[in-house]
C-alpha cells in the first residue's frame, strides 16, 4: 500500500503541529511496512514472559528482533488496553461491555486502512457464529480481545472477519492484508491457560508460516508486534483508568519483528508524555499507522505518540527465520 504521505514530510508537519516539540527519537527513519500484523497475550509481568523458561520461543523472537524493555501498559482491566489499540482512546474498563452495549464510532486503525484503500483482516479462533472456527486448543472466545468488533464503522464488513485458519489460506496465496488482527481465543492467549501455551500458540501460528514467509524474510516490508494487554495487577503502578499515560496496566513484554528489525536490540522507550518515559499502547498505534503510511492526526494518543523507530533500520536485514527456528 502506497503511504498516503511522504516521511519527511509527514514528520515536518506533526512537529508543526504539536505544541510541544517532541524528542528527536519522533522524526527518526521509519521503514515503510507493507504488513502489519498484531497480537496480545494476556496477563503477565514483563519478568514472567521474558524468561526462556516459561516462553523459549517469544524470548527467541525477543533476543533476536527487538525487545521493548520499558513498555508500560495503559490501564487494568483488558479492554481499556484493547480498545486503546485499535482508537488511541482507552474508552472504558468495564470489561462487561460488549459491540452491542458499548459500539464505538471513532477513528480505528483499521478504518484509516481501509480508507486508503488498502486491506484488513481480524482472524479469530472459535468465532461464535462459525461452529467449525476452532483455536489450536480448546477454548472461549472473549469479544472484549477483540476490539474491532466494537467498531460501529466498520463492524458492518463481515468478510473481513474470519476465521483464524484463514491465515495460513493467505499466507500462501501471498494474499497477507496489509493490517492482520489476530485474536487468539481464552486459552491460547493465557487468559485461561498457562503461558506456555501461549508460548506453543506462537511458535506453531506465528512461527511456522507467517514468519518464513516472504513478508518477514530479507527484503520483506512485514511487522509483527506481540504485546500483552496488562500485567498480573501487582507490582506498580497498579491503577484502573481511562487517563491515557499513567501506565496503570503496569510493565509488560512489547516484541517487535521485521526484516527492518535491529538485531537484538532492546529499546528503553522514549515517550516523555507516559510514565516513567515508557512507550505505551498510543506508541504501538502510532507505528502500525505511520508505518503503514497513513494520517495520523485522529487517533486519540496516538496523534502525537512516537513511532518507536529506534526499533529499526532503514535497509531489511534480518537474519533469515528458517535458519534460526
Amino acid at each position: 500500500m502506497k503511504g498516503l504521505y511522504k516521511k519527511a514530510g509527514l514528520c515536518l508537519a506533526l512537529l508543526l503541529a504539536a505544541s510541544i516539540l517532541a524528542p528527536s527519537a519522533f522524526c527518526q527513519g521509519l521503514p515503510s511496512f507493507g504488513n502489519v500484523v498484531i497480537v496480545m497475550g494476556e496477563n503477565t509481568d514483563y519478568s514472567t514472559s521474558y524468561n526462556s523458561s516459561n516462553m523459549p520461543f517469544l524470548t527467541s523472537l525477543a533476543n533476536q528482533y527487538g525487545l521493548g524493555v520499558n513498555y508500560y501498559s495503559d490501564t487494568h482491566p483488558s479492554i481499556g488496553n484493547y480498545l486503546n489499540l485499535a482508537t488511541g482512546n482507552i474508552l472504558t474498563d468495564d470489561d462487561s461491555q460488549t459491540p452491542e452495549s458499548f459500539p464505538v464510532s471513532l477513528n480505528n486503525i483499521a478504518l484509516e486502512v481501509q480508507n486508503a484503500g488498502g486491506t484488513w483482516k481480524d482472524y479469530i479462533e472459535d468465532l461464535p457464529t462459525i461452529a467449525t472456527c476452532k483455536g489450536l486448543n480448546k477454548g472461549t472466545y472473549y469479544v472484549r480481545h477483540d476490539p474491532l468488533e466494537y467498531m460501529t464503522t466498520i463492524n458492518t464488513e463481515k468478510s473481513n472477519f474470519v476465521c483464524f485458519g484463514e491465515l495460513a489460506n493467505d499466507l500462501l496465496r501471498h494474499k497477507l492484508p496489509n493490517l492482520s488482527w489476530l485474536v487468539p481465543n481464552g486459552c491460547d492467549d493465557a487468559h485461561d491457560c498457562s503461558i506456555q501455551t501461549f508460548d506453543n500458540w506462537l511458535k506453531d501460528e506465528i512461527g511456522g508460516l507467517l514468519l518464513k514467509s516472504s513478508y518477514f524474510q530479507p527484503g520483506g516490508t512485514g511487522l509483527l508486534i506481540i504485546v500483552f494487554d496488562e500485567n498480573a495487577s501487582d507490582g506498580s503502578p497498579d491503577c484502573e483508568t481511562t487517563t491515557e499515560g499513567l501506565g496503570c496496566g503496569g510493565r509488560v513484554e512489547l516484541v517487535v519483528v521485521s526484516p527492518y528489525s535491529k538485531k537484538g536490540y532492546q529499546s528503553p522507550g522514549g515517550d516523555t508524555r507516559n510514565y516513567n518515559n515508557s512507550y505505551d499502547e498510543g506508541d504501538i498505534l502510532r507505528l502500525m499507522a505511520q508505518g503503514l503510511g497513513l494520517p495520523t492526526s485522529n487517533l486519540g494518543w496516538a496523534t502525537n505518540g512516537l513511532p518507536m523507530a529506534d526499533f529499526f533500520s532503514t535497509e531489511a536485514d534480518s537474519v533469515s527465520t528458517e535458519d534460526k527456528h
